[in-house]
């Protein structure tokens, strides 16, 4: 197993492991990008975005598997209806400090289940979400004959404030997605993105604290 990419390299305090990339403020009920860099009084542009290398999925080779290990903080209102959903995926071009969706050709490999708040409140509740995906085929172009990638993955949050007796947070399998329009011979740079539905409150909040990829064989 070899580490493709693990961070951001984010200065953390101690006691205190609230920091990742740029914070996500979801008062819109559009896909933001969670995998933003934030410009520095300088001008610079603290960023860093994983990225799967060019020719890492080898053409020939079949069953390839990366895994991807996300984790964060999210916090979203108590008002009925507000929906949370989480999306993995890559994109062309490295989002750098552009807010919003992702950039570039983006492409989704995985949603989770719309998450509902259950009309609780929750303040900097954590998820994480593992992400496998098996190359089945690899080719160069993006035809349906060229590469195929399976991904398959589980995750979810535990809330900080409990939904239930005995509750211990919406988490389980995602939905599997098959995507074929990957071309091998390109680097792609990896997105995570949540959804706030339903409610645009700039107190639905979210973080993505690390991202670790691996490339497994």
């Amino acid at each position: 197993m070899e580490c493709l990419f693990a961070g951001p390299a984010t200065y953390q305090a101690a006691g205190a492991a609230t920091a990742g990339w740029a914070q996500v403020a979801g008062a819109v009920t559009t896909q933001q990008n969670l995998v933003v860099g934030a410009t520095g009084a300088s001008g610079a542009v603290d960023f860093v975005q994983p990225v799967i290398p060019a020719g890492f999925f080898q053409p020939g080779r079949t069953n390839q598997l990366v895994k991807i290990i996300a984790n964060g903080i999210f916090s979203f209102v108590a008002t009925a209806g507000t929906t949370a959903t989480w999306a993995f995926g890559v994109s062309t071009a490295s989002q750098g400090s552009t807010t919003g969706v992702p950039a570039a050709t983006a492409t989704t490999l995985i949603t989770s289940q719309v998450f509902p708040n259950q009309t609780t409140a929750q303040t900097n509740a954590p998820w994480r979400f593992e992400i496998d995906l098996l190359a089945k085929q690899v080719g160069f172009g993006t035809t349906a004959v060229s590469t195929s990638i399976l991904a398959t993955g589980t995750g979810g949050f535990s809330p900080a404030v409990v939904l239930g007796t005995g509750s211990i947070g919406p988490y389980g399998p995602m939905p599997p997605n098959v995507t074929t329009t990957i071309d091998a011979s390109v680097s792609y740079y990896l997105w995570a993105a949540i959804t706030f539905g339903t409610n645009a409150s700039a107190s639905n909040t979210c973080t993505m604290l690390d991202m670790l990829v691996f490339g497994c064989n």
